[in-house]
């Protein structure tokens, strides 16, 4: 995911939450704002999260390959799989 993939993402949570009356209070709004921007960050973080561990994963793969049996095909290899978990 890309800088303005996120940006996205977190703005359009952010007008679906003005976009959506709130309670009765003015104060009300603006808390609710500020929790879909932050649920929104949380979002985008979990997915950066999610693909560092994967790179880390893929990297510790290379690194174990042993250099007499492997070429550099093989780290590629291990790098471009997209594999599915289910």
């Amino acid at each position: 995911m890309n800088k303005d993939q996120a940006y996205h993402q977190i703005a359009l949570a952010c007008l679906k939450a003005l976009r959506t009356p709130a309670g009765a209070s003015a104060e009300d709004p603006v808390k609710e704002l500020y929790s879909v921007i932050d649920n929104a960050f949380e979002s985008q973080f979990a997915l950066l999260v999610a693909e560092l561990e994967d790179s880390k994963h893929r990297l510790n793969q290379i690194q174990q390959l042993d250099p007499q049996r492997h070429t550099l095909a093989d780290a590629q290899a291990i790098i471009h799989y997209n594999g599915t978990a289910h």
